[in-house]
């Protein structure tokens, strides 16, 4: 009988990547999963095969993006073992009764104009959404990029201008006044 130093039940993305830097430390794993195809919620399958035949769908995860604030593709060389993002533009099309329709695209710049076909004022909250998340992101990336440790060591990966933007949204969406006055600091 093979021995193992870890059996792990569960080939989901979460499980894979645990596996892959358990098995890059140099432990022998066990990986156990019930499905058919490993990956769990980031799987790509031919969901509906006699209603779609040929047709693969994205099954839970959408663009599984928190991948992507990490070094995990990279640490574990996942390209080399056929991971490939397909990142589709436009990202979503809204079909309308009247024969309209609205596209959102990648680019936050072209969705705004597509907005802009009617509303003005939405398409510039839109942006300014927008913005308000990708400074959140950029503040919370170094939560994920720290080990399951304490607080402490946590924040021993922000530097300052992580800091700065985690404190721009104090005040929410509308943070000029937090901004102003963390440009004073910088």
């Amino acid at each position: 009988m093979q021995e193992f130093d870890v059996i792990m039940i569960g080939a989901g993305h979460n499980g894979l990547v645990c596996a892959g830097y358990l098995l890059k430390a140099g432990y022998s794993v066990l990986l156990l999963e019930k499905q058919s195809i490993p990956g769990g919620a980031a799987t790509t399958e031919e969901a509906l095969p006699e209603e779609a035949p040929g047709f693969y769908f994205n099954l839970c995860a959408i663009d599984h993006e928190f991948i992507h604030l990490g070094p995990v593709v990279a640490e574990l060389e996942l390209e080399k073992y056929g991971l490939e993002y397909l990142f589709c533009d436009p990202v979503t099309f809204c079909p309308q009764p009247d024969g309209n329709y609205f596209l959102a695209h990648r680019s936050v710049d072209k969705t705004c104009a597509e907005i802009a076909r009617y509303s003005d004022r939405d398409a510039a909250k839109y942006k300014e959404f927008i913005g308000f998340w990708d400074t959140l992101t950029q503040g919370i990336t170094p939560i994920f990029n720290a080990p399951p440790k304490s607080i402490v060591d946590i924040l021993g990966n922000y530097g300052l201008h992580n800091l700065q933007d985690l404190l721009s949204l104090l005040g929410g969406v509308d943070r000029e006044h937090v901004t102003l006055a963390m440009s004073n600091y910088a």
